[in-house]
């Protein structure tokens, strides 16, 4: 036995821990790295006196170790890679990779708690090492992460999972060389087939394909290509997914992950003796508190994740353009990726987490380049349309769009403004308009656009036919089956509303039922309709909509409709609110009826009311609405105020403060003492309590009451030219579903905000 192989003493981890610490300990500044090489000689001594097997201690992140033990030997490699110098980093990234590729780590791992894991810590650090800039670091960082993640014996999870994904990503994006990047890009394409093929299985141990380098720089990178780099790159990815195929050893059946009563997470599966991966007999992956599998909510992060990477702007340096414009085409190859494996964030049964994300990153980051037909940029358009044709060989996922967003009034009409940008962009740019498109690429995107017009025709074929087979084999439904569509063949409740429908799309359900698609689908145009006439003229929306009968004709259900439907401006919302005349007075009374303050503070209770709509400008306007407001408020906390008056006067107060204190126009800001002063005596001629007051004024001073999103409807008629520029108008429509007649939402800056309050606003909800 040679002296290097002896270093680390005869367990499995200390023969791969043990050469790389001994590295580190030469290759190490010892005046400037003696912490370090302490550390190593520490870890090194104590692996010596381990035997060559030892009893697994299920507490403990390596095998064949207790946990001080772990925590000892994986110290030095953290701080080695802390240390941010190429030459002690090298060995410590090797020596992770090992553990992880010789399945030698068992863990959960998740970003969270004050404390973290030792294994948390290393990876935390290798991601940390990304940054120090030399190409062979480069590579190794991105070789372990994949290792890990890759790893069946490893679940990696939460803000861990979307670090790993993150360093990839800007490794790709500010690599050192071109086949550093492609390797970066690479790696997130294989990150993401295993833990979508993960999220589909609902298991960490299952067959996968390993991503194929020069397809996935079929269109875009090519100019990164030196030589022989995709050929290097093929290789580098084999070399780590088959490191850990061929490490079944050390997956040791007797030992599993911390279980909940180690952690406080539920315990993944043992693997099977019996089985091996892919098999068709996988264990259910394990759960989380709620009972929701953690493999599939790793899998709704990351879709989550690449949604927000995709929508970075540059707002300052536009020398970063190119950068950033090679960022959102990765990430449109990426959801390429995830449907070439399966697209599970697609199916029916796995939406209903992500169908609202779908609904505003698909307009956004999809259509807007798919509807840009006079100045396209060639390679992001091409990456859409490569997209577009892979969903589209799918039939269920071509119905599955349709049913679920064209016929939600609650969601965008995703399958109708796809087919039409991909007939705007086979007809080509109109008749003497100015284009950026050279004659080659003209003809490239026509013929591309209607190879995916044929294959949605024919993959709608495909589903009737299969469907007609299904019919065939089933026998015909009896009476119950055909009053339970009879019920949901209405499209209007009682109250005047749309009622919930609820379709399941599964590949091999019964027919859908096509009277009650089509009348989903009727009723949400013609709402859509109404909506339109609203937001222009409130009034007639709302007669429209009445004698349509899309809703109730009674101030109830028009305040209902007010409260509750999508798409509807707040500015116009207050606006009729406000109005004077009879009906929309009584709605006015009806809506703030229907708002429940009892035991809500003043503060919090105007916050909760402006939420829904804005102030109109008319100051009779907000004294009708705000007089209702503080009579409802008191009548639901009778012991609030001495009269509804008192109530009036301060609401009126706490506008105005709320304006002054957040308007960048004013000045002069107003003190909590000329707050307590302005509101003295309007209690009946007495002054409220002062601590009252006071907390009052910090509540809205330090956070802001937004009374809707049209706040920046002036910033955006200032920055219609911007827009021009941009290329963003009519972006806002597409991502929430609005008319294109309606104006934009305005510069750049406000849009991606507005985005992000979607996104944050619609997380929790479920269909």
């Amino acid at each position: 036995m040679s002296a290097s192989q002896a270093l680390g003493g005869q367990s499995s981890c200390g023969r791969a821990i043990g050469p790389s610490l001994d590295k580190i300990i030469k290759n190490a500044a010892w005046r400037k790295h003696s912490a370090i090489v302490a550390a190593c000689k520490s870890a090194l001594d104590r692996l010596e006196t381990l035997p060559a097997s030892a009893p697994t201690d299920p507490a403990s992140p390596l095998l064949g170790l207790s946990l001080a033990d772990a925590n000892l030997v994986l110290h030095p490699l953290v701080l080695a890679l802390e240390a941010a110098y190429g030459k002690i980093a090298e060995p410590a990234l090797e020596c992770a990779f090992k553990l992880f590729s010789l399945n030698l780590v068992h863990a959960d791992i998740a970003d969270c708690g004050d404390q973290p894991s030792a294994i948390l810590r290393l990876i935390q650090a290798v991601c940390k090492s990304g940054g120090i800039g030399e190409e062979a670091v480069e590579l190794a960082v991105l070789r372990v992460l994949l290792s890990a993640v890759r790893s069946p014996c490893v679940l990696i999870r939460g803000d861990c999972l979307v670090h790993i994904v993150k360093t990839c990503y800007n490794v790709y994006l500010g690599g050192q060389n071109g086949t550093n990047q492609i390797c970066a890009k690479s790696v997130l394409a294989q990150i993401v087939v295993i833990v979508f093929a993960r999220t589909e299985a609902d298991s960490l141990d299952v067959r996968f394909k390993t991503v194929s380098v020069s397809e996935l720089l079929e269109f875009a990178d090519k100019n990164l290509n030196e030589g022989s780099s995709i050929q290097f790159c093929q290789n580098f990815l084999n070399e780590v997914v088959d490191a850990n195929d061929g490490a079944a050893e050390n997956k040791n059946l007797e030992f599993s992950l911390p279980t909940e009563s180690q952690n406080g997470d539920a315990s993944v599966p043992k693997e099977d003796d019996k089985g091996e991966a892919g098999n068709g007999e996988l264990n259910d992956g394990p759960k989380s508190v709620d009972g929701t599998s953690k493999i599939r909510e790793d899998g709704f992060l990351l879709f989550k994740n690449l949604c927000k990477l995709s929508m970075k702007f540059s707002s300052q340096d536009q020398s970063d353009d190119q950068i950033l414009l090679r960022g959102k085409i990765v990430s449109l190859e990426l959801l390429k990726v995830i449907m070439d494996n399966g697209g599970p964030i697609w199916r029916t049964n796995e939406r209903s987490g992500l169908k609202a994300e779908i609904g505003i990153f698909f307009p956004m980051l999809v259509l807007r380049v798919l509807e840009n037909v006079l100045q396209p940029s060639f390679l992001q358009k091409m990456t859409v349309l490569n997209l577009l044709e892979k969903i589209s060989q799918d039939p269920q996922i071509i119905i599955d769009v349709f049913v679920n967003y064209d016929c939600d009034v609650d969601s965008p009409n995703i399958f109708e403004r796809t087919v039409n940008g991909l007939l705007k962009t086979a007809l080509g740019p109109p008749a003497g308009s100015a284009t950026t498109l050279s004659p080659a690429q003209d003809v490239t995107f026509r013929h591309e656009s209607v190879k995916c017009l044929v294959r949605i025709i024919k993959s709608m074929g495909s589903w009737m036919d299969q469907q007609l087979i299904v019919g065939d084999l089933n026998p015909p439904r009896g009476p119950e089956g055909d009053n339970s569509t009879e019920n949901h063949s209405t499209p209007n409740g009682e109250d005047g509303t749309a009622q919930d429908f609820d379709i399941h799309t599964d590949g091999n359900s019964e027919f859908y039922d096509a009277v009650t698609l089509e009348q989903r689908r009727a009723y949400k145009i013609e709402l859509q309709k109404g909506i339109t006439l609203f937001n222009r003229k409130p009034s007639k929306g709302i007669d429209f909509l009445i004698s349509a009968k899309k809703i109730g004709g009674s101030p109830e259900d028009v305040a209902a409709f007010l409260k509750n439907t999508s798409g509807l401006s707040e500015t116009m919302i207050g606006d009729y609110l406000g109005d004077r005349d009879d009906f929309p007075l009584k709605v006015m009374h009806a809506y703030v009826d229907s708002f429940n303050f009892k035991g809500k503070d003043f503060g919090e209770a105007i916050r909760f009311f402006l939420r829904g709509f804005k102030l109109p400008g008319e100051a009779q306007k907000i004294d009708r609405i705000m007089e209702k407001f503080a009579e409802r408020y008191c009548k639901c906390n009778p012991n609030s105020f001495t009269s509804a008056d008192t109530a009036y006067v301060l609401a009126y107060s706490v506008i105005l403060l709320n304006t002054d204190a957040h308007n960048n126009m004013v000045k002069d800001k107003m003190s909590k003492a000329d707050f307590i002063r302005n509101n003295r005596g309007i209690d009946d001629g007495k002054d409220l309590p002062e601590e009252f007051l006071s907390t009052l004024y910090d509540q809205i001073v330090k956070n802001e009451i937004k009374m809707s999103s049209d706040t920046s409807a002036q910033q955006s008629k200032q920055a219609n030219s911007l827009n021009k520029l941009l290329g963003l108008d009519g972006i806002l429509n597409l991502v929430i579903g609005k008319q294109t007649e309606e104006k934009a939402l305005g510069a750049n800056g406000l849009l991606i905000r507005h985005i992000q309050e979607q996104f944050k606003a619609k997380s929790g909800k479920s269909e």
